[in-house]
């Protein structure tokens, strides 16, 4: 009996599939890691793509803001540094502010261990709270009605710089570039404008073109500040596969093409998909381990099953709509609701993705995570539990003796494609 090894928190958690059952384990490709990240990165800083170099642009400057990443993404040290020096060598000690979108904050141990000590030794760390109006300033809507509202600290700067990741992301296409500033600098009720997009056809991972969600970030993002970013091309084990600097559009199209030759995979779909995100920090709560069902809801068949394999030791997370919905509705009342602009809220997108496929696809979703979490989910509309094999007796009564199972590792990222 063969068995197959997700990644679950900080370990793993294990399935023994029934004999020729198993499709098969997806993966993303094994891409070839940087060696030295600092030496490319002044490289990439040189020559940019779309952009004069870096140290053309601080001539004219002499204070910096780089916008960066919070710890539910892989640490920016490795380009944070070199970028922080290169700033240093022409006179600039730069601000960091943390684009944490809707996040909660994050604490002080984590800020440490994100960005290394002498980082936040040494800079000043804006901490990003999109609840807080009084940081915020209000320049108008975009076409398709988000409140252009923002940080106002990033008009205080000469330059302001982006440093962070590019990976696939299963709403605006990929991650980086203007998502630095909607949602990463936004207000809360921007964010949650945005995020209603996701309502409307043509969103999903590795979607760029005619994609609504991107195309209302970079519209919110049009008339603010991003002089210049530095991002790392992201592989599936954290590690950086590329680097890309200059224009945030120019640079960022440019990493979006790397990623996307990572990520995306084909697979026949399955009666039983079991899905991980990848383990710690990506399912600390249920709020990040839901991303696996995105491709595990493009390879499943209809009437199968899914299985999230997340630990979610924060449980629920930050979003408390999230939980209520979940909790109160049907899955048929949630997509309801969720398509009700005026009741569209980031947690009632976490519910709608979960309902989804339960209504559209005739699937079962199961929940294996940690007892206190399978607890709370209960009277909810998805199935949870603490034991693996319980969770596939769940799946193999929906779908049927007789379904193949597929497990799908580092499911956060990728872009999943069914094969014939």
């Amino acid at each position: 009996m063969p068995r197959v090894a997700l990644q679950y928190g900080h370990g793993e958690v294990e399935f023994s599939i029934p004999d020729g059952r198993l499709l098969g384990e997806l993966r993303p490709a094994a891409p070839k890691q940087i060696s030295d990240p600092y030496a490319e990165s002044l490289r990439a800083l040189a020559s940019p793509l779309g952009s004069p170099p870096l140290g053309e642009l601080c001539q004219a400057a002499s204070t910096a803001l780089v916008l960066t990443v919070d710890f539910t993404r892989p640490s920016p040290r490795p380009l944070l540094e070199p970028l922080l020096d290169e700033l240093a060598s022409h006179g600039i000690k730069a601000d960091i502010a943390i684009a944490a979108g809707r996040h909660r904050p994050m604490t002080d141990a984590e800020l440490h261990a994100h960005l290394g000590e002498r980082i936040v030794s040494c800079h000043r760390i804006i901490l990003h709270n999109s609840f807080d109006a009084a940081a915020h300033i209000e320049l108008g809507v975009t076409s398709r009605g988000t409140p252009i509202r923002v940080n106002r600290c990033i008009f205080d700067y000469d330059l302001v710089l982006a440093v962070g990741s590019i990976e696939p992301t299963y709403m605006p296409g990929f991650s980086g570039g203007r998502k630095m500033l909607l949602p990463g600098m936004a207000w809360h009720e921007s964010v949650d404008a945005n995020h209603y997009l996701i309502t409307q056809p043509g969103t999903g991972a590795g979607i760029l073109a005619g994609n609504p969600m991107s195309e209302d970030m970079e519209e919110f993002a049009r008339e603010l500040p991003l002089h210049f970013i530095l991002y790392g091309v992201i592989g599936p084990e954290d590690e950086i596969a590329a680097i890309v600097a200059g224009d945030r559009h120019v640079a960022h199209r440019e990493g979006c093409r790397l990623s996307g030759g990572i990520f995306r995979v084909r697979s026949p779909r399955a009666g039983i998909v079991i899905s991980s995100v990848g383990g710690h920090p990506y399912d600390c709560d249920l709020v990040q381990g839901k991303k696996a069902i995105i491709p595990a809801s493009a390879l499943v068949e209809d009437g199968g099953a899914i299985i999230i394999v997340a630990e979610a030791p924060e449980r629920w997370g930050a979003e408390a709509v999230f939980s209520e919905w979940l909790l109160r509705y049907s899955p048929e009342e949630v997509l309801r609701r969720a398509s009700d602009r005026a009741q569209f809220s980031l947690g009632a997108h976490g519910a709608r993705i979960l309902a989804k496929p339960i209504v559209e696809q005739g699937v079962r979703v199961i929940v294996l995570t940690n007892p206190m979490l399978a607890e709370d989910l209960q009277d909810s509309f998805v199935d949870a539990t603490a034991e693996p094999e319980q969770a596939l007796r769940w799946a193999v009564e929906h779908a049927g003796e007789a379904a193949t199972v597929l497990a799908v590792h580092k499911a956060r990222r990728l872009i999943a494609e069914p094969a014939p």
